[in-house]
């Protein structure tokens, strides 16, 4: 079946012939809502609660509402500073030599910048036999350095051969017994021998330490 609904103005006219006139009725009253305040939401939120059959410890939990929706502020923890160790100053030495082959000498002497004539000799004997220059090894007084362990040697060195005239294991804070064998402690050789003016008079303690400088050559 055809709608036999219609908006066109020229079909309505088709079926209302006749004049419409508007009239107003005086005795009709429109009047306002008499409550146009606005319910608030926590006064429908009450009466929702109100309505729905739960348990009074159910409605216990329901979180209460902030009015004013304005968020809480929790106090900042101060922040604690992150302190890094300083760490130690390398420390530097004065020596001899150039140190190009990695040869540290050590000597131990305070009376002499390395020993007396007669050990200054032997020294220069005991370099040229194990063909060292002066710019192969470097030279150090160790009794102007006291204290100072091998690690801080070793830092500043880097010797892969270490001669030793009269500064004792103990004082470089190595725990070696030396019984007349070559010391191999960590990348270094460690040769020791009496002080050199001593070891001048000493020709059994000459002998033994050319036998380990030939095994280094």
């Amino acid at each position: 079946m055809e709608n036999q609904v219609t908006n066109n103005a020229n079909a309505l006219r088709l079926f209302f012939t006749e004049e419409v006139f508007l009239v107003k009725d005086e005795g009709v009253q429109i009047l306002p809502l008499r409550n146009t305040e606005p319910v608030s939401a926590i006064e429908n939120v009450s009466v929702k609660l109100a309505e729905l059959p739960v348990l009074k410890s159910e409605i216990a939990q329901i979180p209460e509402i902030n009015p004013t929706n304005s968020p809480k502020v929790y106090p900042q923890t101060p922040e604690i500073p992150h302190q890094v160790a300083e760490s130690a100053p390398e420390k530097t030495f004065k020596f001899l030599g150039g140190n190009k082959k990695s040869v540290l000498i050590l000597v131990n002497d305070s009376e002499h910048d390395v020993s007396t004539e007669q050990g200054r000799e032997l020294l220069r004997k005991i370099v040229k036999a194990v063909d060292l220059g002066t710019s192969d090894f470097a030279l150090l007084n160790y009794s102007n350095y006291k204290g100072t362990d091998f690690v801080e040697l070793h830092r500043f060195f880097k010797p892969a051969t270490m001669l030793s005239f009269g500064v004792e294991f103990a004082d470089l804070r190595l725990n070696f017994t030396w019984q007349n064998e070559i010391i191999v402690h960590e990348t270094t050789r460690i040769i020791y021998a009496p002080h050199l003016h001593h070891l001048d008079r000493d020709l059994n303690a000459k002998k033994t330490l050319w036998g380990h400088l030939q095994k280094i050559k």
